[in-house]
């Protein structure tokens, strides 16, 4: 019985300790593929080429286009690519404006490396992974913008 296919994980990231350790658990673990490892969102535009990764690891302070913003152009040029954050930054307006920009969960970097991987494979199944610490702050937003009135 064949294998089943690896995902393809590219990642996004100014560190480049970061980058390189995020690289190496990826490759390393079977299932799994780092096919692309950038510094800034504009060298993931220029150098993704047509072909999108499965799953995209985006930080949210980089050079440039900050990550937030970053999942909006991603998600445009590539709309089957499934994004989400990984940062240290748990910040309201941060973790709001990435998923509303197409990001579909949110990590903070110190989880467990075992953690990531599911996380990422959990994407890639159409979940939505998202840090407890910050699933409860998404839930208190919710709770301020009250309920959504019927439509016609």
């Amino acid at each position: 019985m064949p294998a089943a296919a690896s995902i393809n994980v590219a990642l996004i990231d100014d560190e480049h300790a970061i980058r390189k350790g995020l690289g190496l658990l990826i490759d390393g673990t079977p299932g799994y593929r780092c096919v692309g490892a950038y510094g800034s969102v504009e060298e993931a535009l220029r150098l993704l080429g047509g072909q999108a990764p499965d799953v995209l690891l985006l930080d949210i302070n980089l050079p440039g286009v900050p990550g937030s913003e970053g999942a909006r152009l991603l998600s445009e040029k590539y709309p089957s690519l499934q994004i989400f954050m990984l940062t240290v930054h748990d910040e309201d307006e941060h973790i709001l404006e990435s998923l509303c920009n197409g990001a579909c969960g949110y990590l903070l970097k110190r989880m467990p490396p075992a953690d990531l991987l599911g996380a990422i494979r959990d994407v890639h199944q159409g979940g939505a992974p998202m840090a407890p610490e910050v699933a409860r702050k998404v839930v208190r937003l919710f709770r301020k913008t009250g309920p959504i009135e019927d439509r016609p």
